[in-house]
């Protein structure tokens, strides 16, 4: 950041964000890479998980209301 031309007004606006976000201004390790890589790989298998459960539960729900309307008509 330089001040040479007088655009004082970006330079407090910087600090200001800066101030306000701390966390982006620290440089990311490579621990700290893979460990986000790692969490990132964790809550995608958690949310396949989940959505397979759920597609599984309301398979079996729909067969199940398949089965008795057969047994009923039949």
């Amino acid at each position: 950041m330089s001040t040479k031309l007088g655009d004082f007004n970006n330079v407090f606006h910087r600090i200001v964000i800066a101030a306000e976000h701390p966390h982006l201004s620290i440089p990311e390790t490579e621990s700290g890479r893979t460990r986000k890589q790692y969490h990132r790989l964790i809550n995608r298998s958690l949310m396949v998980v989940s959505v397979g459960a759920a597609v599984a539960i309301v398979g079996l729900a729909a067969y199940r209301v398949y089965a008795a309307r057969k047994n009923t008509s039949g």
